[in-house]
């Protein structure tokens, strides 16, 4: 079974998947949300179908000092209505400086990050899936 990754924000949502040996890392395109949790969790439901999920990390802010945040309980929230939704694993990753890290690798590919948001949110939720997948090999 493969694994997704969700960078979740409350406009768009970052999704990664590994491949079918759970090996290499996939971006997919951002799912564009406006506000809707309930249109997130049937995009992710159609992804989770096409790809034949079977576990998924979520993107869990924490603030550098390691204090939860508005946004982590937004994700908290989020978390609840895809364990209402899903019937697998969901595992609660520390996304610290991925933003970060996925702004500085568009930056050098000569991308514009402050009009290309969907790209931020991909690349944040393929850094998850490849830290990830490295934890685990």
């Amino acid at each position: 079974m493969r694994i997704i990754s969700i960078d979740y924000g409350s406009q768009r949502v970052g999704i990664a998947i590994s491949d079918p040996l759970n090996i290499i890392p996939i971006s997919l395109p951002t799912l564009i949300i406006n506000g809707s949790n309930e249109i997130a969790i049937e995009k992710i439901k159609n992804v989770c179908n096409k790809y034949s999920i079977g576990k998924i990390i979520i993107g869990y802010p924490i603030g550098l000092s390691g204090n939860m945040t508005s946004q982590t309980e937004k994700v908290d929230a989020f978390i609840k209505l895809l364990e209402t939704n899903f019937d697998c694993r969901i595992i609660k990753w520390d996304e610290r400086y991925t933003s970060k890290e996925a702004k500085d690798i568009l930056i050098k590919k000569g991308i514009n990050t402050i009009k290309n948001k969907e790209k931020i949110d991909q690349m944040s939720a393929f850094i998850m899936m490849k830290d990830y997948l490295n934890s685990n090999s």
